[in-house]
């Protein structure tokens, strides 16, 4: 008898436990993918357990699934670190976004209905709704849109793989972008390469709509990658004048380009 009576409060343990796991799960994935958490960092149990404020189990769950995910990596016995980055591996994570993202928004063209228009029409209306706001627009605010729109183009692909896949991609990718991008104002006029895409999509042009999503992805990741190496360039050892002329000049343009950065 005793058993059982015990055994509700065994089950509410478990089920109290796998929530806090989810909470630090979502926190800390999300200070990783928006850089708060940069390349590199070492995440001891201890740290975490104060920043977060929650036992070593749920953080013990919460990295073994971040590392599933390729968001910390184990080292050894010692813990995790956040990954470093290199502009092959962005190179890489573009090129399978491409064809995962590319291949489900055909799969939505062909079998979403009169909703999914309607959803991705409003989610393309929010999205330029940002760029047209007289106020600042608070970097969050930017992003959670920005994902929500890319979310809601594939949503009607009816492959709960290729959404799943989209969504570990999309993190990653976002997570390059956002490093490489802590000096763009996220309310800069990129809104418009979105309402093509969702224009085509709503139309029924997926060719044009897939190479559309393929080209902004590209051309994304080329900047990104150049915001990487302007950064390299700066931190490198000391140079000549007139390199070091060069290099700032390089550095500059890079970073006119990050500001433009398509969405």
């Amino acid at each position: 008898m005793k058993a059982d009576n015990q055994e509700p409060e065994l089950l509410q343990a478990i089920e109290q436990s796998t929530t806090l796991a989810g909470e630090v799960f979502a926190r800390l994935r999300a200070d990783i993918v928006s850089s708060r958490l940069p390349p590199g960092t070492k995440l001891r149990l201890e740290d975490l357990r104060d920043t977060y404020g929650v036992g070593f189990s749920p953080l013990r769950e919460a990295l073994s699934r971040l590392a599933e995910n390729r968001l910390v990596v184990a080292i050894g016995q010692r813990g995790f670190r956040v990954p470093e980055v290199s502009a092959k591996e962005l190179t890489d994570i573009a090129m399978v976004r491409k064809e995962v993202e590319g291949f489900a928004l055909r799969l939505a063209i062909r079998h979403g209905d009169d909703l999914w228009q309607a959803r991705v029409a409003a989610a393309s209306d929010a999205f330029a709704e940002l760029q047209h706001s007289s106020k600042k627009v608070a970097e969050d605010v930017w992003e959670s849109r920005h994902r929500e729109f890319h979310a809601v183009l594939i949503s009607a692909c009816q492959s709960a793989w290729l959404t799943h896949l989209h969504g570990l991609l999309t993190d990653q990718f976002d997570r390059y972008r956002r490093l490489s991008a802590k000096s763009r104002l996220p309310n800069a006029p990129r809104w418009l390469i979105h309402r093509e895409i969702a224009n085509a999509a709503i139309s029924r042009k997926a060719d044009k709509a897939v190479k559309l999503l393929e080209d902004h992805i590209t051309e994304a990741a080329r900047l990104i990658v150049a915001g990487l190496l302007a950064s390299g360039d700066q931190q490198s050892a000391p140079l000549p004048k007139r390199k070091r002329v060069a290099a700032s000049r390089r550095f500059a343009r890079s970073k006119r380009a990050l500001t433009e950065l398509p969405r």
